[in-house]
């Protein structure tokens, strides 16, 4: 009896562990306040010139994770990356293949908007969370530059392989949590970092809901993947929410 009443107490244990952690849901969703410094084109234009504006942008995230061992996890997420700006050239400059004249008050549309899918593994998880994994990212841009005379269409496509990495650190007890989140690569003369700070409160318990604020900063050294050149810093606050199931 003794024998059965262990068994029993042993099966629904793990039955109870096990749909806890059958299949797990984290999303966030949110928008980054960035600026923009540093060179774009093939001479390296001061992408200030252009007083780029400085709107929000649109950013989320969605990862499934499961207990099968050497599957791994998988993260999708997206930015939508979009500035637009005006500088009147005080030099001939070049953006792909054409130069623009000394004089030219030339328009410039941005876009660096890129899907990333990430295969990853959890290391750790409990007050420490540790991730580990490798991002496919795919860029969908381009660069616009016009003036009254000149036009031309600089091209951002294709994939890059990333590393990933994600730590956070739950302090118990309190619903807040830290979270360090990146991810870079240097690729064929191309080198990204991708990187994101920010606590996270859940202020919602019981509905697993989070409020997340902190800080994103992107690198972008790109040579050989498209058409763009450039060589630029992207960072800013970022503000969010978190629904974890």
């Amino acid at each position: 009896m003794k024998k059965i009443t262990l068994a029993l107490a042993v099966a629904l244990a793990s039955g109870t562990a096990s749909a806890d952690t059958i299949l797990g849901f984290d999303a966030s969703a949110g928008v980054w306040m960035p600026s923009y410094t540093g060179g774009i084109g093939n001479d390296g234009f001061d992408i200030e010139e252009f007083a780029p504006a400085e709107d929000n942008i649109t950013f989320i995230q969605a990862a499934l994770e499961h207990p099968i061992p050497l599957i791994p996890n998988i993260l999708v997420a997206h930015s939508s990356i979009e500035t637009d700006g005006m500088a009147q050239l005080d030099e001939f400059v070049t953006f792909g293949d054409e130069t623009f004249l000394i004089g030219s008050e030339v328009n410039a549309d941005l876009n660096l908007s890129h899907t990333d899918a990430t295969l990853y593994y959890e290391l750790l998880d409990n007050w420490v969370n540790l991730d580990i994994g490798l991002t496919a990212r795919q860029y969908a841009g381009e660069l616009n530059v016009s003036s009254a005379l000149q036009a031309e269409t600089v091209e951002l496509s294709g994939y890059l392989p990333m590393a990933y990495g994600m730590a956070r650190f739950d302090l118990p007890f309190t619903g807040w949590s830290i979270v360090a989140q990146g991810n870079g690569t240097g690729y064929k003369g191309d080198t990204i970092t991708d990187f994101t700070a920010k606590v996270r409160w859940d202020f919602v318990p019981a509905l697993d809901f989070a409020i997340e604020a902190g800080y994103r900063s992107m690198s972008l050294e790109l040579q050989e993947l498209d058409e763009l050149q450039s060589d630029l810093e992207i960072k800013g606050p970022y503000l969010g929410l978190n629904l974890h199931l």
